[in-house]
């Protein structure tokens, strides 16, 4: 009996040896952070057009998220699917704007919007360091927007910062990514949180 349990944790150690060996992989996580409810900016206000525009990508390194350091040596890194960053980004505040009730248009549209985002990411990473029984995960990000007033001409500016780390038992890429898109959650609810429509234009919030 004490032979079969031996073998069985031997078992386990091995397999855990085996799964926690980089293979140079590349994991990619998808960005769909989701506000806590849909509330929109404004129910009196009429709807803001909104048009996303241009997102450069600021970083120090134009690939990939990140990575996660393995255990017993070697790397696995992280990316968005198709390897664009910036593009994955600006369908992210797309999706949640949209969730937060704004209207907005979809490229290419014949409609002229009320206020143009645009902007530059500066920090967009994630990072995973496998130690004995656990796995440390954190991740920044980091986005210079400016939105652009049709009707007047004036450009409002703000920084969406977000942080976030947390440790995992068991080790699985939902988990990065979870982390990820509660970090870009927060950080997207600066933009609705911090302005408010006035005349058809964004304004920040009196302090």
């Amino acid at each position: 009996m004490k032979q079969a349990i031996a073998q069985c944790i031997g078992l386990i150690g091995l397999l855990a040896m085996v799964g926690c060996a980089g293979t140079g992989e590349v994991i990619p996580l998808q960005l769909h952070p989701v506000p806590a409810g849909a509330e929109k900016i404004s129910t009196q206000a009429p709807p803001l057009r909104v048009a996303i525009g241009s997102l450069d990508d600021g970083r120090s390194h134009h690939t990939g998220l990140g990575l996660r350091t393995h255990l017993w040596g070697g790397v696995s890194y992280f990316d968005v699917p198709g390897g664009k960053p910036t593009d994955a980004v600006a369908q992210a505040l797309t999706d949640y704007l949209a969730a937060k009730g704004w209207q907005v248009l979809k490229p290419g549209s014949r409609e002229t919007a009320d206020v143009v985002l645009a902007g530059k990411i500066q920090q967009l990473f994630v990072h995973a360091k496998s130690r004995v029984g656990f796995t440390e995960m954190t991740t920044a990000t980091r986005l210079a927007l400016q939105a652009t007033n049709a009707a007047d001409g004036s450009v409002v500016r703000l920084t969406l910062n977000g942080s976030g780390a947390d440790d995992v038992f068991w080790f699985d890429p939902e988990d990065m990514q979870s982390l990820l898109n509660d970090v870009l959650t927060d950080s997207f609810a600066k933009l609705t949180q911090d302005t408010t429509v006035e005349n058809r234009m964004l304004r920040l919030k009196n302090p």
